[in-house]
């Protein structure tokens, strides 16, 4: 094939910008663009690029070189697909522009490092025919996992979510995981490099047919099969507020954002639909903490009516540092119609420098903070609490990020009635993040099997089942309320 031999005889230059282009292209079968053929292009072209630079090379130098292969392309892979995180930097340019070159560089830099470990692995036994494409896939699993783990982790846009644009691509992921569901990914996506070989061709092919036709069969089954058995109806109305990061700079700024929730939570719904049950508003929604503010307190308990209860996400004080810098806890809060707390959930992984500083003394000395809204840094929860509603619904609380780690929902949903997750996505504009959040946020209802209720200051808000399916949706950061009768155990 003349585009294989074209791309393995690339000097070292060409070679690392068609990788980064590779990496780059790739991004486009991400939300929220959803173009996954681009993948059954880049994926080959890495593998013969690949091939080109591991060419007569042996022990050190071959694993070097799968090494700087996979980095390149997740350079460009990681550089387009978060370039986003830059525009909640210039929100506030003065404090925060000279960080600019680290998030859009130096992060999907560091990040690329992961990629270029599943090259040197790879490497070791990379061989012409379809073995290569095992050692990529392997490789890659093991890389996406130390990604999610290693300092946290970050699984953000794992190379998985590129293979499910839509629930009937998504319920093999309940077998597999989100990380051996990358893997295989990767071995049909680069199936077509097969197509150059005089070797193993046919098996290679035929094993990518197979993997398709099992995960569409799954898929197929699974949308088709009965759903979980529901016991009662919950009304849920989600309130979008859209008013945006900017309205917490000022006082008047601050009592709009609380004028706005109360305006929309008491909206009158539509002719002969049934009252909410539960309204939900969005993650760090209360420009103020709320046990400083009882007349707040006394609003919400007005606005609420006779039995329903509203969710909502705020900061809570959770102390002060030995040099008196104050810290919060970023919770969910669970309000009766009295106003008053009958559950809260803190949560457990923060995003650093989102909400926290590593090495924050350091950081402090020379004028910095955390990404926040407050003048102090988060600390997580100890442990994870359910919400408990005062009817005895459970939810399982998921704040902002949280929602992206499979191994914070794996086997720890327990008796929960559906996922809660709550955002505040507003940081990043009109830009490809919100939407990359929400879908990957979608993976965890079909993870679990349980249905997720989501909302977002500015979006994305939305119910969807326990298929990925969404049931409904608000338009993006426009405000509003989504009124929708949720079928639970």
């Amino acid at each position: 094939m003349k585009p294989a031999c074209f791309l393995r005889e690339l000097g070292p230059w060409r070679r690392r910008l068609a990788l980064f282009a590779c990496g780059a292209v790739s991004t486009f079968a991400l939300a929220p663009f959803g173009v996954v053929p681009v993948m059954f292009i880049a994926m080959p072209a890495l593998v013969w690029l690949m091939d080109g630079a591991l060419s007569e090379k042996r022990g050190r130098a071959r694993m070097l070189s799968g090494f700087a292969t996979l980095w390149w392309f997740g350079f460009g892979y990681f550089v387009f697909g978060l370039w986003w995180l830059g525009v909640a930097l210039l929100k506030d340019a003065g404090l925060y522009a000279w960080a600019l070159p680290l998030a859009v560089l130096g992060f999907p830099a560091m990040l690329a490092l992961f990629y270029g470990l599943a090259g040197a692995l790879a490497a070791l036994v990379w061989r012409p025919g379809p073995l290569r494409l095992v050692a990529l896939a392997v490789a890659m699993i093991v890389a996406e996992w130390l990604r999610g783990h290693v300092a946290t982790g970050f699984p953000w846009n794992a190379i998985a979510y590129t293979a499910m644009p839509t629930p009937l691509f998504m319920q093999s992921i309940r077998l597999t995981g989100l990380y051996v569901m990358g893997g295989l990914a990767v071995f049909v996506f680069a199936s077509p490099a097969l197509l150059s070989d005089r070797r193993g061709r046919r098996a290679g092919l035929v094993a990518a047919v197979l993997l398709v036709a099992a995960d569409l069969g799954y898929g197929y089954h699974r949308l088709n099969a009965a759903g979980p058995s529901a016991e009662r109806v919950v009304n849920f109305r989600l309130v979008q507020p859209a008013i945006g990061d900017a309205a917490w700079r000022s006082p008047e700024g601050r009592a709009e954002i609380f004028a706005r929730l109360i305006a929309l939570s008491g909206t009158p719904g539509e002719p002969g639909a049934a009252e909410p049950d539960v309204i939900v508003w969005p993650e760090s929604t209360l420009p103020f903490l709320l046990e400083e503010r009882p007349d707040a307190r006394t609003a919400i308990g007005e606005m609420l009516k006779p039995g329903q209860v509203l969710i909502l996400g705020a900061a809570r004080f959770a102390g002060r540092k030995p040099d008196g810098w104050p810290e919060f806890y970023n919770a969910i809060y669970v309000l009766d119609d009295t106003g008053r707390t009958v559950s809260v959930a803190g949560k457990t992984h923060l995003v650093p420098f989102g909400e926290y500083l590593p090495f924050e003394d350091f950081f402090r000395a020379i004028g910095l903070q955390a990404l926040t809204t407050l003048p102090g840094s988060y600390v997580p929860a100890e442990n994870r609490q359910m919400l408990l509603l005062p009817d005895g619904l459970t939810l399982f609380p998921l704040v902002c990020y949280e929602a992206i780690f499979p191994r914070l929902v794996d086997g720890e949903t327990g008796e929960a009635a559906a996922l809660l997750n709550l955002t505040y996505d507003a940081w990043f504009g009109r830009t490809p993040g919100p939407y990359q959040h929400f879908a990957q946020a979608r993976l965890r209802a079909v993870e679990t099997g349980k249905t997720l209720i989501r909302t977002g200051e500015n979006g994305v808000t939305a119910v969807i089942d326990s298929r990925g399916n969404v049931v409904r949706r608000l338009p993006f950061d426009e405000p509003g309320i989504l009124d929708v009768p949720v079928l639970l155990p």
